[in-house]
């Protein structure tokens, strides 16, 4: 099956739904953003009217011209202060027009900061299970492609909504008392424009949620073609995956052009429906034209007063009509933002939750149930104590549940019955924040930053201090290896650290989780990456940096299963067996089992290699 298949059925699913009310829905939530910055608000305004009155100024100007001065009784004296007064209101137009350009830019661009900053905090608090179901790729887009499309509509929408109705208010009050009858034939249009904005806005709103939601899974896709481009190439999979590709594409560009061959319909309406008014206003003159000279001189100028602020307020028009093209590609990426900022968290601190030193490590589970999948429990009814300072393997066959267990105790996910004491105290009545900070994970997915070895070790500790980093590296056998590099601990390490083997990047997540100095260590499989030589060098150094700690090990290897107090057996995600490596020989269990067909053969090389057990 092609992998590109879920993607492609995805994008053929989407299905528009016409309607707008969710979009005054998330407008309201976009203009709390807007509150925050009340002073931006009101200089917009002012200088949107500012704007909207000096916009206004030449067409009456030259009517003050054609009747004044050109008409009689003809006044030439007057010419100069009319032009005077046009010339100052461009040059003013101009200006204000820069002006507000400019605190309309700074303005959207500290909202996008809180949206996108409000959105990566969201993040950094969701649970594991988020991240389970959400890809990476399209996390990112939304992030990145959807707020440039927000950013869009906020660099312009306020200031031309505010000069449409500023503007359309002056001209009322300036034509109105000259002729109430053409001020309704110039009015007329307004009804029809309303009606066909809101029909391009109900009828292309769902085609670019559709286009953000295709393009959020593309993002995914492509991203997880890249990081599995080798795969691709081994299985020589190039076709497929670009045919894969391409399928969606054209179902996305399809969709852009039925939603490009909406607006090209409707948008140029406003536009065209103003002309058509002002057709009529020159109609409605033509029929009521005296043929006094006098009075032909006034109804001309009143025609062109008309006609020029009609014209004027094609531009107000054409502009809504960009802005709310604009909107409706913004509310389509905005939605996207804050459907995942209003996810709720899944493991949150409760309410009597508080800061608590784990003093012993003491560390109890009884009856645990979990699954990630409600009805399909991964863990059932575990039970097991483990005594402070006492080292634990836990072993167990793959799909058995060693890795969702350790995920547990951190609260990376929360228990569905039963519970988990650390000290005698339920775990979710410690914070969050003070139960991982006492609490020490080194992942068998080693992940490095793309900062200096340094950093990464002082990841979990940022104010760590040199000594701290070095005696934490010096445990996990990785000092002698830094300081051999040329920049010692500045060194950087690339991105997820591609310029370290597997055995350094190991130990240097060892030593990140050590600098900690946590109560109870949790290594899940943490020697998977490294031979045999640095295996005995960092399990010498664990045993002396877990001997006061609680530590539990996911076991894969004989030689950390011999250095532990105790033994944890799963199998089918319950507690098979619990005990000694003797006792568990002693019962001929599921232990003995994996022991002898596992290990028995693998022993015998590493006991000769290490003298003995």
């Amino acid at each position: 099956m092609s992998i590109a298949k879920p993607l492609l059925d995805y994008a053929k699913s989407l299905n528009p739904e016409k309607g707008f009310a969710q979009s005054f829905s998330t407008l309201k939530r976009l203009l709390n953003y807007h509150k925050r910055y009340p002073w931006y608000l009101a200089a917009i305004t002012i200088l949107a009217l500012i704007r909207a009155i000096l916009f206004a100024i030449e067409p009456l100007y030259t009517y003050y011209i054609i009747v004044n001065v050109i008409g009689p009784p003809t006044n030439t004296s007057l010419l100069p202060g009319y032009l005077l007064v046009i010339v100052l209101a461009g040059t003013g137009y101009a200006i204000t027009n820069f002006i507000l350009t400019y605190v309309h830019g700074r303005m959207s661009q500290f909202i996008i900061r809180d949206i996108r900053t409000d959105y990566y905090r969201s993040l950094q608090g969701k649970s594991f299970s988020f991240y389970d179901s959400n890809g990476v790729g399209d996390l990112v887009s939304r992030a990145t492609v959807d707020l440039q499309l927000v950013d869009a509509f906020l660099r312009t929408w306020l200031g031309t909504i505010l000069n449409a109705f500023f503007f359309t208010i002056i001209i009322l009050i300036i034509i109105y008392p000259i002729s109430p009858i053409m001020t309704l034939i110039s009015m007329a249009s307004m009804p029809f424009i309303f009606y066909f904005t809101t029909r391009l806005w109900t009828e292309t709103m769902p085609l670019f949620m559709n286009m953000q939601l295709i393009m959020g899974r593309l993002t995914s896709y492509i991203q997880q073609n890249i990081v599995g481009m080798k795969t691709i190439r081994i299985f020589r999979q190039e076709e497929d995956v670009v045919e894969g590709f391409k399928g969606v594409e054209d179902i996305y560009v399809n969709t852009a052009i039925s939603a490009g061959k909406i607006q090209s319909i409707y948008m140029p309406l406003g536009p065209a429906i103003l002309t058509l008014g002002i057709a009529l206003v020159y109609v409605y003159a033509g029929y009521t034209l005296s043929p006094n000279h006098a009075l032909a001189v006034i109804e001309v100028g009143n025609i062109i007063l008309f006609a020029r602020y009609m014209m004027r307020l094609t531009f107000p028009i054409r502009d809504v009509s960009v802005t709310i093209g604009t909107w409706i590609a913004a509310y389509a990426g905005l939605e996207r933002v804050q459907k995942m900022t209003d996810t709720p968290r899944e493991v949150e601190d409760l309410p009597n939750a508080r800061d608590a030193k784990i003093e012993k490590g003491k560390l109890e589970l009884e009856k645990v149930t979990f699954g990630y999948v409600k009805d399909r429990p991964v863990l059932t009814d575990v039970t097991f104590t483990v005594q402070p300072g006492e080292k634990i393997a836990i072993l167990g066959a793959t799909g058995s549940g060693k890795s969702s267990l350790i995920y547990l105790i951190p609260r990376f996910y929360d228990i569905q019955s039963g519970s988990i004491r650390i000290d005698g105290t339920d775990i979710r009545e410690f914070k969050l924040a003070s139960l991982r900070r006492q609490i020490g994970i080194v992942l068998q997915d080693v992940f490095l930053f793309s900062g200096t070895i340094g950093e990464n070790i002082a990841f979990g500790k940022p104010d760590a201090s040199m000594d701290e980093i070095v005696q934490a590296a010096k445990s996990a056998r990785i000092h002698d290896f830094i300081t051999s590099l040329p920049s010692g601990y500045d060194t950087p390490v690339g991105e997820r650290g591609v310029t370290l083997s597997g055995g350094q990047k190991q130990r240097i997540t060892i030593a990140r989780a050590l600098v900690s100095d946590p109560r109870i260590l949790i290594m899940d499989d943490s020697l998977s990456f490294v031979d045999a030589k640095t295996e005995q060098e960092i399990q010498s150094a664990i045993e002396e940096a877990t001997r006061t700690r609680t530590t539990l090990i996911i076991a894969q290897r004989f030689s950390t299963i011999k250095t532990a107090e105790k033994i944890l057996v799963l199998e089918n995600g319950s507690v098979a067996e619990f005990g000694t490596h003797e006792e568990l020989i002693a019962r001929d269990g599921v232990y003995k089992k994996v022991y002898e067909t596992q290990f028995v053969q693998k022993a015998s090389p590493m006991l000769e290699e290490g003298g003995g057990s």
